[in-house]
């Protein structure tokens, strides 16, 4: 009888754990919907005054100082001087395979 009564309340508790994790999913939607509501400040949705284009370039720069600052510039300067490299090097290559043979 004790299994039947303990297979019982664990049904019972696996429902309201399951409407517990419901509720929680409903108030976690209207949250990120209240973050994705126009924003009186930007005059739209954060996410979209923050993908703008006028803002990558600062954010990419403060990124970039961000990243320097938190570690050591012995260690940061070869790898951004490796990183700026790669980035010539695989420009240099793909405007090579993006013209036409003549």
């Amino acid at each position: 009888m004790s299994a039947t009564t303990n297979t019982v309340s664990l049904a019972q508790r696996r429902e309201e754990l399951i409407a517990a994790c419901s509720r929680q999913r409903s108030e976690l939607g209207r949250e990120f919907s209240n973050l994705r509501a126009p924003s009186v400040l930007t005059g739209g949705g954060i996410g979209r005054f923050l993908s703008s284009g006028k803002l990558k370039l600062p954010l990419t720069i403060a990124g970039v100082v961000l990243g320097m600052v938190a570690t050591k510039p012995s260690r940061a300067m070869p790898l951004l001087a490796t990183g700026l490299s790669l980035f010539k090097l695989v420009n240099s290559v793909l405007s090579a395979l993006r013209k036409p043979a003549a």
